[in-house]
């Protein structure tokens, strides 16, 4: 067998189950370039939605972010050619809400990839 085509079909195979993996609502550790939506943990002033839109666009991966602060949600976009460790935008979120502090909590959840 060729052993590009043996690569190209396990690349492949890869992204499917990646893609399942995203489907069944488990979390991905790496985020590709595209559309995400998750909802925060506790979003518990007037100021959270900025702060969250702040530390998300202060990550050179991240190319734009909309916080919905009545639903809990914010939807962001991964910049072409890029990626971002959830870990790390969890860690700058995590900082960010302790930085607001009140009970402000921007863990993300349900975290998944839209079209």
């Amino acid at each position: 067998m060729n052993p590009k085509r043996v690569f190209y079909s396990v690349m492949a195979a890869l992204a499917v189950l990646a893609m399942i993996g995203l489907a069944a609502g488990q979390s991905p550790e790496v985020l590709h370039a595209g559309k995400y939506t998750a909802k925060v943990k506790a979003i518990t002033c007037g100021g959270c939605g900025p702060l969250i839109k702040k530390t998300m666009l202060a990550m050179k991966e991240i190319e734009s972010a909309v916080i919905d602060s009545d639903k809990k949600t914010v939807e962001f976009v991964v910049k072409k050619d890029s990626s971002v460790k959830v870990s790390d935008l969890q860690k700058a979120l995590k900082a960010a809400s302790d930085q607001m502090g009140m009970g402000a909590d921007y863990t993300l959840s349900e975290l998944k990839a839209t079209k």
